[in-house]
């Protein structure tokens, strides 16, 4: 096809999504399809991870052009719940041709892959901390690592019980939990899908009202709280394992999606005042009285809001089947997202290695920018090297 062809397959399709005329490549059915895959899932998980590496390097300038410094939510959130649209998708289809047993197996077995990448990583990560900290000794305590060394038996043990995680593995922690959850969840969910979600947002009003929360190791609480976030990953599973003539037809309402940009240039402008102070003034006392503090780690509903109304823009306005995503320009975004479970692994460990190398003093804008594209660059090559081994990557989106 030529440019021009795809460029007007590309308006024709976006024309299509906003009048809600959704053609067969928008069923979740369809993603098993090779050719119809749904490759907004693995883009925009891709782009997650490329900018939660980014937030995960705190020297780096080019953090600052990371989601959020744009809006209430970040990275995190879309992660989550990009998680949940497959595996709506994956397992609700799955559940449809063999049964909700195969599927809370197949559930089972990827809570399994996800609880031993985060011990591998949380075992590979204290040998990586222990060599730089021979240098740098405040590693250590900067990955939360200073109790492994101390209690080494315990420490494991918790690791194990999902009660304890080095810094920046949090992500991974939730995952795991919210994985083996929907292993009980799912068979009741294909059979009453909308009860659970209602379930689910009264389990995260009543986290929020009772300050609920799960103990951590070896003090405090676990940071993503599962109690609150497995509200974002339930709201995936639900769309995801949806049928798109059974999606709700408010979605469609172009008053919704004007709230929607609102909100969302409301959100920009309390962020920019966490940056340019000036703006701050003129914010109304009963706004900053009301808004703060917006927590993440129980995840704020101004949080949630945030990410629903963007979620609720790009499904509008981006269609699942735009060519331009099949492009080999977007490819390493695309591959990182569909093997997104190890490209986070490694992010963290690289994430940890430029933190090192910009504190040995090298902390210059062009050090900055060399460590942050090396990283990304690594991530993305390990990705494609994986494209290539695994031929069956394209037969349906994983579930992280």
């Amino acid at each position: 096809m030529s440019a021009q062809g795809q460029l007007d397959a590309a308006i024709t399709a976006g024309a299509q999504m906003a009048c809600g005329d959704h053609d067969r490549h928008c069923d979740a059915e369809a993603i098993l399809d090779p050719a119809d895959r749904d490759f907004r899932i693995d883009l925009f998980r891709g782009l997650a991870l490329w900018w939660i590496f980014l937030d995960h390097v705190p020297e780096t300038y080019l953090n600052h052009f990371t989601p959020k410094n744009f809006g209430l939510s970040d990275a995190a959130e879309i992660l989550v719940f990009l998680s949940g649209l497959a595996s709506g998708s994956v397992y609700g289809s799955v559940a449809r041709q063999s049964g909700s047993v195969t599927a809370s197996l197949r559930v089972l077995r990827r809570a399994f892959e996800i609880y031993l990448a985060q011990i591998i990583t949380v075992v590979v990560l204290l040998t990586q901390i222990s060599l730089l900290a021979v240098r740098q000794p405040s590693l250590l305590d900067h990955a939360n690592l200073a109790v492994f060394v101390a209690r080494p038996a315990e420490t494991m043990f918790q690791a194990m019980m999902l009660r304890y995680t080095p810094v920046d593995l949090d992500p991974l922690l939730l995952m795991a939990i919210l994985h083996f959850g929907l292993v009980l969840a799912l068979p009741v969910m294909i059979r009453w899908p909308t009860p659970v979600l209602v379930a689910s947002a009264v389990i995260y009003f009543l986290a929020h009202w009772f300050d609920w929360s799960i103990p951590a190791y070896p003090r405090g609480v676990i940071y993503f709280n599962p109690l609150d976030w497995q509200l974002l990953y339930v709201m995936g599973v639900w769309w995801g394992m949806k049928h798109v003539k059974e999606q709700p037809a408010i979605l469609k309402s172009r008053l919704i999606a004007g709230l929607a940009a609102i909100y969302l240039l409301f959100s920009l402008f309390i962020t920019l005042g966490w940056h340019f102070h000036s703006l701050e003034a003129y914010v109304p006392a009963a706004i900053v009285r009301a808004i703060y503090p917006i927590d993440k780690g129980d995840l704020d509903i101004l949080r949630l809001l945030h990410f629903l109304a963007l979620a609720l823009l790009c499904w509008r306005l981006l269609p699942c089947n735009l060519p331009v995503l099949r492009t080999r320009v977007f490819r390493p975004l695309v591959q990182c997202g569909e093997y997104s479970l190890p490209i986070y692994c490694v992010s963290v460990l690289l994430s940890f290695a430029a933190h090192a190398i910009l504190n040995m003093g090298w902390n210059s804008l062009a050090s900055q920018t060399l460590v942050s594209v090396a990283g990304i660059a690594v991530m993305a090559a390990i990705a494609g090297l994986l494209a290539r081994i695994d031929r069956t990557a394209t037969s349906h989106p994983r579930t992280l």
